[in-house]
């Protein structure tokens, strides 16, 4: 009854949660803009989102801990394993991806990216080109960097990991010719999103990008290895 109840309540969140879904415009998503909503309706709704990134957040730190455990045991016998260079290389590849994002060059984070993402982003900002848009991501500040799924296999080229973003950034588009914003506002907001990285010989590329973060995405996460002796 238990399990029953807090999917109901899982299920109601994340229905609420993609009802009020800003639309962004920074790399792997489509046009940047929000949706803004007042009076009565904000006096539901912010308990609401409140109580949601309260359960995220838990979810997080549950599913970080567990890695964390599991990449310490996996480190000692494959470096590409360890936590801190994992992060670093998070890093990295972040900022490089908005680089390339904003200056509508994927080459720029070719090397950070597997060749179905790297295609994908191609694609997206050769059309911002046609379009005369230009993604303007500026004041990038990010504040976690959190492992929360690992999948070690005997064969490395299948290893793969999740991690969980958090920060804030100015994120909006604007007209190449004119410089007038045509969507999204001159201002800090904060996101969250789930990065996949794959491995290609000893080195971490992004592979995907999920904006919306959901309960039932961190719930199919986990920490696991079908290594020999870890």
């Amino acid at each position: 009854m238990k399990t029953l109840r807090f999917a109901t309540i899982t299920a109601a969140l994340c229905f609420w949660m993609a009802a009020l879904e800003t639309a962004w415009a920074r790399a792997g998503g489509g046009g940047g803009g929000s949706h803004g909503r007042g009076g009565w309706l904000n006096l539901i709704v912010l308990p609401i989102m409140l109580l949601y990134s309260a359960i995220i957040t838990l979810k997080v730190r549950e599913k970080s801990q567990a890695c964390k455990e599991l990449l310490a045991r996996l480190e000692k016998q494959d470096p590409v394993w360890d936590l801190d260079a994992i992060r670093r290389r998070v890093s990295q590849v972040f900022f490089k991806v908005q680089e390339a994002w904003m200056e509508r060059d994927q080459n720029l984070a070719k090397d950070c990216m597997s060749k179905a993402i790297f295609d994908k982003h191609k694609m997206q900002t050769d059309q911002l080109i046609a379009e005369h848009r230009r993604n303007v991501l500026e004041d990038i500040n990010l504040a976690e960097i959190e492992i929360v799924d690992v999948e070690d296999f005997a064969d490395n080229k299948r290893d793969r990991f999740w991690v969980y973003l958090k920060g804030s950034m100015k994120d909006f588009m604007a007209d190449d010719r004119t410089r007038d914003i045509v969507s999204g506002k001159d201002s800090q907001e904060s996101f969250a999103e789930l990065w996949k990285f794959i491995r290609e010989g000893d080195t971490w590329v992004l592979d995907e990008i999920d904006q919306k973060v959901s309960l039932f995405d961190l719930k199919g996460f986990k920490a696991t290895t079908d290594s020999s002796g870890v």
